[in-house]
């Protein structure tokens, strides 16, 4: 609709609103996702999941900026970036996908977490990442990165539990009409979002996913009706997003990045996550077969589309002439791994015998 039949320019559409509204419609996404998060479903696999969003993602971001430095010749700055963003998994990818390819509940249920848990993590290790360049690398920039972490993880953890206590308190006193359930738990997502990132940048992801941790994990809660009313949103926004941002690419840039970008994508695919899920397991009940299952899936989605191409933007004012190519290559991995996943998962699944029966 954009590069090739020049139907749609969003940025002429939507001028100055078209990143506030990209990242309002990740955070509703993202508090669908967490309101599926319910602890009672995990049992004995914590240790996995933790590892995933903490040791994983180190892996990933590492192996990553490697790749992309050996094989690409980007600068060290914008291959740690281009490894931050690459870092994050997104549920606007998994859910569907899990639900076409039906894994055996251990690997769906540590997914579906690692999926909803790292796009904050990774949103905001991409912000801290981006902060530490512009403050100058390491003389400014490591002193600077701790501050800003601090304050993300603690406005985040602090707007999420107690708009989330608040909400449940009000749902379970009655005092919001059944008829409004929905549209007061999208107002309420707006709202947090938005103030968190008030009192600081990009900690508003982090806010909403919490909130939504906490409101599937609250007893006596009844939100059958807000997740389905979430999840239309959901696919509507998805659907939306991907247009808006696929249409701002120039498809020369593609033709330029070359076969080395198809190197990195695999070496993403085939050499860090098998890499990444392995040693995170160590120890774990999962059997080999659902390791490399979970090795298998792990597409890229919406949240490092958006955050690539605002930081891209924001890098290019001050400078930096590679970082208009992460654009592209983001959407080259996130293309690959949601094209060869989506085709290959659900035929891996039942040769691993790791797929549940046919409904």
């Amino acid at each position: 609709a954009g590069p090739v039949m020049g139907w749609l320019d969003p940025d002429e559409l939507f001028e100055d609103l078209l990143f506030p509204f990209v990242s309002l419609a990740v955070a509703v996404i993202l508090f669908e996702g967490s309101l599926t998060l319910k602890l009672q479903n995990i049992p004995g696999l914590e240790r996995v999941i933790r590892n995933m969003i903490t040791i994983g993602a180190f892996i990933t971001w590492m192996g990553t900026t490697l790749a992309t430095r050996l094989l690409l010749d980007f600068s060290w700055n914008v291959s740690f970036l281009f490894g931050a963003l690459m870092v994050v998994t997104g549920p606007t990818v998994i859910t569907p996908l899990l639900r076409t390819v039906r894994p055996k509940e251990n690997v769906a249920h540590i997914l579906q977490w690692e999926g909803i848990l790292i796009d904050p993590l990774g949103a905001i290790l991409a912000v801290l990442v981006f902060e530490f360049i512009l403050a100058g690398g390491a003389e400014g920039g490591f002193a600077a990165g701790l501050v800003v972490f601090g304050k993300m993880v603690l406005i985040g953890v602090l707007f999420g539990v107690v708009s989330g206590y608040l909400f449940a308190f009000l749902l379970k006193k009655y005092w919001i009409p059944q008829y409004l359930h929905n549209f007061a738990s999208l107002a309420l997502v707006c709202v947090v979002f938005a103030v968190s990132n008030m009192f600081e940048a990009e900690s508003g992801l982090l806010s909403v996913t919490v909130l939504g941790i906490w409101l599937a994990n609250t007893k006596g809660l009844d939100l059958d009706d807000i997740l389905d009313f979430k999840e239309s949103l959901s696919i509507l926004l998805i659907s939306m997003l991907f247009i808006m941002l696929a249409a701002r690419m120039n498809l020369n840039s593609f033709r330029d990045l070359g076969w080395p970008a198809v190197a990195v994508f695999a070496v993403i695919q085939f050499v860090i996550r098998p890499v990444s899920v392995h040693i995170c397991a160590l120890g774990s009940k999962l059997s080999m077969n659902e390791r490399h299952l979970l090795s298998w899936i792990a597409p890229r989605g919406i949240v490092a589309a958006a955050i690539s191409a605002l930081f891209a933007i924001k890098l290019q004012a001050v400078g930096y002439p590679f970082a208009a190519a992460m654009v592209p290559l983001t959407f080259m991995v996130i293309v690959g791994t949601v094209v060869l996943q989506s085709t290959t998962a659900g035929p891996l699944a039942r040769f691993l015998k790791v797929a549940e029966p046919e409904p």
